[in-house]
Formats: structure tokens, C-alpha cells, sequence
């Protein structure tokens, strides 16, 4: 089997030039941190544009890779998907210096209980303080990006689908049986959590993260993901080694939320307030049941229902991989729901 590119977070290689000195370490007696909730979760949607990096550059070439392939965008846990997704965003958010003021304004002004019972109450609350506007621009943009990247991989393996018909391991047909077991691996996998690699594990709980964030998440330069800019995670390196990378900045042109998904933007931006203020520390129930999005869960409850469908009516490789373009992935111009679209889409 050929040894494929192995890639934690995004496709283009960032050149970081002459190595920089790792800070000192901490005091080994010291004891660790606990993980913040956004960023914990927020790894797995990295991780997760990880695989789409790798499958957009690497074609599948035996029936092992399809299955895997299957695995991963056909089969996540559907909760972790969608509140890492939710989390990113929040995150990302949270890089807008004046909507940061206005949160910790308010926090400090009416205090922390006044403040959490108001975000809870009203999630539109969040983003119609200062810089609220923008901060969901850098939101809108980064997920377009995102969008457009979900696909180009998508059109990437519905071409492969086709030429797949030329090699007798994608054109020879499943029986019932191993059809049905292949669906059931399916079913059993998206009950779990995916494991989320330990480079990015690393970068989502350190420092380095709102350096890197704030360097390329909406850079008005970058037609490109944020994914596509950064494709060696320096876990040694500090934050320096993104400096390079144009500053934040709101996109030149001013996007609009989809209206059936206002209450997930509005949600990213009370989960966003909340990571300004280190509400996890005082507020974890709170915190935790926001990043439960009803609608973006229905969404991918219903987008792997039809690739499950998809799989189940199929009995070759190659039409697994159309599967997979269709379902698991997107098909730009296509108006089927897919697994991928349904947390790359928030603009109309």
C-alpha cells in the first residue's frame, strides 16, 4: 500500500523558516490546568478538517481505503461533530477585540450571575453587543471557506467514483451478507466518539491557538479555509510561528446568516461570550448544554440516515465512494443534505 501524506489539521505546508526556541518548560511540580470546554471540543472539528485535507489530495486505491473513508465522513458521532463544530466557531468568534471589551463591559457592569442568566435567556443577546456584528462575519467567512473546500473534496471522490469502474476490487459486487456487515461497522462507529490526534489535542489547549486563529481566520487575502493555510501543526513552537500569516480582519463583503439557521449562529456567539469570560470555569452545565445545537444535530440525524441509505442500496465499492461524495462529503449544486454540508453551511 502506498504510504500516505499524513496530515493533522489543513493541506498547504506553512514554512515556519528558522525554528523557534520552545518556551521554558513549566514546573513539573506544578499541577496541569484542566482543559477548557471549547477548546476541548473544537479539536475534533480540526481534526476532523484534518481528514478532509487527506482526502482531498489522496485518491482511494484499494477497498480498505474506501472503508475507511466511509468510516470517517459517513460515520462520526454526531454530537461530538456538531459541538466542536459550534465550538470552533464560538472560538473563532472570540478573536474580535471589540466584541471581547463588550463582553467582559458587561460582566464587570451588571456581574457574572445577571450575565449568564441573561445569555441563557435570550441567545440572540450575545451577538447585538459591540462587535457582535463583525465577530459573526469572521464566523460567516471562515465557514464559507470551509463550505467550498468541503466540495472540491467532494468533487474529487465523485470522480474517483467513476474511474473506480475500471479495477475489479471497486467493481466487484458485496454480497447481502458483507453489505450488511459493512452497514452495521457504519452504524456501531458513528455511536463513538472519533479520536482526536494528539498534535491537535496539543495546539487546542495551548496558548498557541488564539495566536494562530487570530493570524489566518479571516485574512480578506485568503479565498482559502483556514485549513488550507496551515498544514504542519509546530506543537513545540510557539506562537511565533504564525505571526507571519496576514492579520485578522472582517471580510470586505458582509455576509448574511441562512434564517433557518439564526438560532446556530446565535448559539456560536452566546457559546463565544461565554469563552471571553472563562464562563467554563464558573458555568461548565451551562456552557456545556449551549454547545447542543437542536438544529445542526437534526441536520446530520437525518444527512446520515440518507448515506446510511445510500450504502444499503449499493453493493460495490466505486458507488460507496459516490455515497460518500453525496452524503458524507458535498456536491456543490447538489440539494441533497449531506453529513459535511450540514456544518460547513451558516450563510445563505
Amino acid at each position: 500500500m502506498r504510504n500516505r501524506t499524513k496530515f493533522y489539521a489543513v493541506a498547504l505546508v506553512l514554512a515556519l523558516g528558522t525554528p523557534v526556541a520552545m518556551s521554558q518548560a513549566p514546573d513539573a511540580a506544578a499541577p496541569a490546568a484542566p482543559a477548557r470546554i471549547l477548546p476541548k471540543a473544537a479539536a475534533a472539528y480540526a481534526d476532523y478538517q484534518g481528514q478532509v485535507s487527506n482526502i482531498m489530495v489522496n485518491e482511494l486505491s484499494n477497498a480498505a481505503e474506501v472503508d475507511n473513508a466511509l468510516e470517517t465522513f459517513a460515520a462520526p458521532n454526531v454530537d461530538q461533530l456538531s459541538s466542536s463544530w459550534l465550538s470552533y466557531s464560538a472560538i473563532l468568534a472570540a478573536q474580535n477585540p471589540e466584541f471581547v471589551k463588550g463582553v467582559r463591559d458587561i460582566d464587570n457592569y451588571y456581574g457574572r450571575e445577571r450575565l449568564m442568566l441573561g445569555l441563557e435567556r435570550d441567545l440572540g443577546y450575545a451577538g447585538s453587543l459591540g462587535g457582535g456584528k463583525d465577530a459573526l462575519q469572521t464566523v460567516l467567512a471562515a465557514t464559507s471557506r470551509d463550505k467550498s473546500r468541503i466540495s472540491s473534496a467532494g468533487a474529487f471522490v465523485k470522480e474517483q467514483s467513476y474511474t473506480m469502474q475500471n479495477f475489479g476490487w471497486a467493481k466487484k459486487r458485496l454480497n447481502a451478507k458483507e453489505n450488511e456487515t459493512a452497514l452495521g461497522s457504519l452504524r456501531v462507529a458513528a455511536k463513538a466518539n472519533k479520536p482526536v490526534t494528539e498534535a491537535v489535542q496539543k495546539l487546542f489547549s495551548g496558548p498557541d491557538l488564539n495566536a494562530m486563529l487570530a493570524s489566518v481566520a479571516t485574512s480578506p487575502d485568503a479565498a482559502n479555509s483556514l485549513w488550507d493555510k496551515v498544514s504542519v501543526i509546530a506543537v513545540s513552537a510557539p506562537g511565533k510561528a504564525f505571526s507571519s500569516v496576514s492579520p485578522v480582519s472582517v471580510a470586505p463583503t458582509t455576509l448574511e446568516v441562512d434564517p433557518n439557521l439564526k438560532g446556530t449562529a446565535n448559539r456560536m456567539m452566546t457559546l463565544a461570550a461565554m469563552h471571553t469570560i472563562d464562563a467554563d470555569k464558573s458555568n461548565a452545565e451551562q456552557v456545556t448544554a449551549t454547545m447542543k445545537d437542536p438544529t445542526t444535530l437534526s441536520c446530520l440525524e437525518a444527512a446520515q440516515i440518507e448515506m446510511f441509505g445510500c450504502v444499503s442500496a449499493t453493493a460495490t465499492r466505486y458507488e460507496h465512494a459516490f455515497c460518500l461524495a453525496r452524503y458524507g462529503l458535498r456536491l456543490n449544486g447538489d440539494k441533497n443534505r449531506s453529513i459535511a454540508g450540514c456544518v460547513t453551511t451558516l450563510a445563505k
